[in-house]
C-alpha cells in the first residue's frame, strides 16, 4: 500500500492536482516547484509548526514521487529520493550522493537552501518520527 493511499481524501486530492501540474514537467522544474510549495508552507505557518509543516510537505513529495515513478538518474529527483518517507528511494539516493559527491554539489547549485531543508528534514524525523497511525489520522 503507498502512502498516498493512506492520506485523507482532500490531502489525496491536492496531491493529484500537483502531479497534474507537475507531470509534464521535466524533474529540475518539479523539483524547483515542490521546493517553492515548501517555503510558501514554513512562511504561511507558525515557526512552532515547522516540524509538521515539513512532515506534511515530505508526505507530499513522496505521494507525488509515487505517481511520478522516480528516475535516480536525474539530480533533481535524487534529492526529492533522498528525503522521501519511501525507505528504498532514500537507500537509493544516499547511496549514490555517497558514491558521487557531485550531487550535492549540483543540488546546492540548484537549491543553495538544500542542505538546510535536508537537515531540517532529518532533524524533524528524528524528534517527530511520523507513524502510520498519524498519517491516517491527518
Amino acid at each position: 500500500m503507498t502512502l498516498c493511499e493512506h492520506l485523507p481524501a482532500d490531502i489525496r486530492e491536492v496531491v493529484d492536482a500537483y502531479v497534474g501540474d507537475l507531470r509534464p514537467q521535466p524533474w529540475r522544474i518539479r523539483f524547483l516547484l515542490l521546493i517553492d510549495l515548501l517555503q510558501e508552507k514554513l512562511e504561511s505557518g507558525p515557526a512552532a509548526e515547522h516540524w509538521r509543516l515539513l512532515q506534511q510537505w515530505t508526505g507530499i513529495v513522496t505521494a507525488i514521487l509515487e505517481q511520478l515513478p522516480p528516475d535516480s538518474s536525474v539530480v533533481e529527483c535524487l534529492g526529492l529520493m533522498s528525503i522521501s518517507f519511501n525507505d528504498q528511494w532514500r537507500a537509493q539516493a544516499l547511496g549514490q550522493i555517497e558514491r558521487d559527491p557531485t550531487v550535492l554539489d549540483r543540488l546546492v547549485a540548484i537549491c543553495p537552501d538544500w542542505e538546510d531543508i535536508v537537515e531540517t528534514v532529518l532533524e524533524t524525523n528524528q524528534r517527530r518520527p511520523i507513524k502510520a497511525g498519524q498519517v491516517r489520522r491527518r
